[in-house]
């Protein structure tokens, strides 16, 4: 076991030496880039070798000299810019003398800043906000949106505004999206300039006027562009009376889950029929369920003047439920007697492919895809022996059964 641990020895060793010969690396190349006159560039070089050897005292010494000379470099360009006009360039001086002096501290090396420096430094911040929040309020005014946001950005992350200027910054960008959302909104663009105007909405912080503001222009593009949609029961696939009385059940699953999810908040611009009315709109325009086309379906769409119909048609599927848990629950009948009913929670997975088919009024196919999909989310339902329509549920209960059945 010696020469296990001699070799185990000469690894530490190895490994100490060639930390050494690191530091010592990163050092010769600051001196290199010192004598350059790359001061920066020579600060970042001393750091590494002082964070490899945190003992090599030439790095210490030669880091507070090379500093020095960085930030009077930093100080220099920060004049000139500043003679020149430009305050944001400037400040990108003040940050980058900030990014020496963190550098250094962070291998407990102090810099010296010169006399007057955090008060130059916020007045030349301020300037910097100041200019590119009118650089902003130019950009909204030619009608150049993406230019403009990004300057009011630019003004709020890099020169530590002040609650006030963070403010100020932040109703002129909302003023922008307000202006912006309506030049979209008078061209018929709805949904860009609800879009637009929800960018108000979700601000940190607007003024309560452009706030109602957007909420009015959201809601008037609602109203020009929202489209009306029904969705019709959802097919189940032929085959033999046992398969058909299967992929039935599935099928009304799939569309009870339906309803109870996704489609029981469909996104902004869709406004759907409920599905016990798209049912009664069937059985009194003669249409057989089940036996759609896009001719029947443009047909219900004139009985209903909604804009499109949809029909989802199962090819082929499979449900499986498991962690279910059953509880008894007591209710009355509407006659007043008592009387219990199942409420079952589990866990169902569906795997499906379907045809989904859109159809416009003029009975126009203007989708027709197959899908395949599958997922898992949980189930609540309830469970009666008899007609659940006798039962008195209350609105929590009734969500347990198919509100079609209960109709």
């Amino acid at each position: 076991m010696r020469w296990l641990k001699f070799f185990s020895c000469s690894l530490l060793i190895a490994a100490i030496l060639g930390g050494c010969a690191s530091a010592d690396k990163r050092y010769n190349q600051g001196t290199e880039m010192q004598a350059k006159g790359q001061y920066e560039q020579a600060v970042a070089r001393y750091v590494q070798a002082l964070e490899k050897d945190p003992g090599l005292q030439a790095a210490r010494y030669r880091l507070v000299e090379v500093g020095n000379l960085a930030i009077a470099d930093q100080m220099a360009e920060v004049e000139a810019w500043t003679n020149r006009g430009d305050p944001v360039n400037a400040a990108g001086h003040f940050q980058r003398a900030d990014n020496l002096v963190a550098l250094a501290r962070s291998v407990g090396v102090r810099l010296e800043l010169p006399n007057g420096y955090s008060s130059d430094r916020r007045a030349i911040f301020d300037d910097a906000f100041g200019t590119l929040t009118d650089h902003g309020i130019m950009a909204r005014q030619q009608g150049r949106w993406q230019d403009g946001v990004a300057a009011f950005h630019r003004a709020q992350r890099d020169f530590e505004p002040t609650v006030e200027q963070r403010n100020e910054a932040l109703t002129e960008e909302s003023v922008l999206y307000l202006q912006w959302s309506e030049f979209e909104f008078e061209r018929g663009h709805w949904r860009d300039s609800f879009a637009i105007a929800a960018r108000v909405q979700d601000m940190e912080w607007s003024p309560v006027a452009q706030s109602e503001q957007a909420q009015g222009l959201m809601m008037d593009c609602l109203i020009e562009g929202e489209l009306e949609l029904i969705v019709l029961p959802v097919q189940a696939p032929s085959g033999n009376q046992r398969d058909t009385a299967r992929e039935r059940k599935i099928a009304d699953q799939i569309e009870t889950d339906l309803w109870q999810g996704p489609w029981r908040q469909p996104p902004p611009f869709v406004v759907m029929h409920e599905a016990m009315t798209t049912r009664d709109l069937l059985t009194h325009s003669g249409v057989l369920d089940g036996d759609y086309n896009a001719g029947t379906v443009a047909l219900i769409l004139r009985l209903a003047e909604a804009d499109y119909g949809a029909h989802l048609q199962i090819l082929n599927s499979e449900v499986t439920e498991f962690d279910v848990d059953s509880k008894t629950k007591s209710v009355k009948t509407k006659a007043g007697k008592n009387t219990t009913f199942v409420k079952e929670d589990g866990q169902r997975r569906i795997q499906a492919t379907a045809r989904v088919v859109i159809v416009d009024g003029f009975g126009n196919e203007i989708a027709n895809e197959v899908i395949s999909g599958s997922g898992t989310a949980a189930f609540a339902r309830g469970v009666y022996n008899g007609d659940p329509r006798t039962l008195n549920l209350s609105a929590r209960q009734v969500d347990l059964f198919d509100r079609i059945v209960l109709k």
